[in-house]
């Protein structure tokens, strides 16, 4: 008995010796452990925090602009871009009072705020759309050259047809008939011949045909 609790005693002396030697570092390597999961839960509580204010924040905006109220409306979008410029509902915001901008032929604000969506907006497709409205406006302003270059970037698959459509549409306004023929032929080709987009496109091949 007494030879048992003496093993027993060892193996006691060497807990506490290992316990000596490793345990702050056991220690610490739970604490840091247990504050990782602490801020994790925390940062994404926070970053949800900010969603939801930067989402309450928009659906004010989009009630304002309901109502016609630019000046309001404008305030609220800056506190959108002040606060969540990081945020989607930022992008969109700007987007969403640019077409309302655009309604009041107030273009060179509209053509402002589509702008800065494009320096501020990561969303490859959100990016392309703004882009083809951008470029929109700039035609509407004989800003033939600066759209183009608007639609100079590379769309998605999904844009390529809209995007040589409005490139028809920039070249033929600015009297390049040949030049919007060959964007024309690029869109008829992406698009399904059974859409009302391509039924139109074909119509302004037509035309173009026939001024020939």
């Amino acid at each position: 008995m007494a030879a048992y609790d003496l093993q027993e005693q060892e193996q006691i002396d060497n807990i506490k010796a290992l316990w000596k030697q490793w345990g702050p570092l056991v220690m610490t390597v739970l604490l840091a452990a247990v504050l990782g999961i602490v801020g994790s839960k925390v940062w994404s509580s926070y970053k949800l925090g900010r969603a939801e204010a930067a989402s309450a924040q928009y659906v004010l905006l989009e009630k304002t602009l309901q109502t016609e109220d630019l000046a309001n409306a404008q305030k609220q979008l800056a506190v959108l871009k002040a606060e969540y410029a990081g945020s989607p509902y930022a992008s969109r915001g700007a987007l969403l009072l640019a077409r309302t901008l655009v309604t009041k032929k107030d273009l060179k604000a509209a053509q402002e705020q589509l702008q800065w969506v494009l320096q501020q907006s990561k969303e490859d497709d959100f990016k392309d759309l703004t882009r083809m409205r951008l470029a929109a406006v700039q035609l509407d302003q004989k800003q033939y050259a600066e759209a183009l270059k608007t639609l100079e970037a590379k769309p998605i698959e999904a844009f390529v047809a809209s995007f040589a459509e409005l490139k028809g549409d920039i070249m033929l306004a600015s009297g390049k008939t040949a030049d919007a023929a060959k964007a024309y032929e690029i869109a008829i080709n992406k698009i399904d011949k059974e859409s009302p987009q391509y039924r139109f496109l074909q119509l302004k091949v037509d035309a173009l045909e026939a001024a020939k």
